[in-house]
């Protein structure tokens, strides 16, 4: 199965400004991810959307770690304002978005 199903691009004033890549994988709200890359940038993104879903599945996230590990097992990095994930490849990325999201499902309370 190949990881990215769709490849969009996003325009801002006239020119690309970002590349969307659709997956067949879903999120544990059962929707589809995307991964994104700015034209003008050598690293892919989840744009903060795995962080949002953390942060209402499992809002100690921050202090458990599990995250750290799973995004230095996988070469990712969570950076900005909005922590999202950022790694060099889509592979890397995809990775680390699903296994935090594995880990949001199986996660005992």
């Amino acid at each position: 199965m190949a990881l990215i199903e769709h490849k969009r691009l996003i325009s801002k004033d006239s020119k690309v400004g970002w590349f969307a890549y659709d997956t067949e994988f879903v999120d544990c709200l059962n929707d589809g991810i995307t991964i994104y890359r700015k034209s003008n940038e050598n690293y892919f993104t989840d744009d903060g959307y795995t962080t949002f879903n953390l942060d209402c599945f499992v809002p100690s996230w921050r202090e458990d770690g599990t995250v750290n590990k799973i995004c230095k097992r996988y070469g990712c990095k969570m950076k900005g304002e909005r922590k999202e994930l950022q790694a060099p490849h889509d592979s890397q990325l995809i990775q680390a978005i699903l296994a935090i999201y594995a880990w949001i499902e199986f996660k005992e309370d």
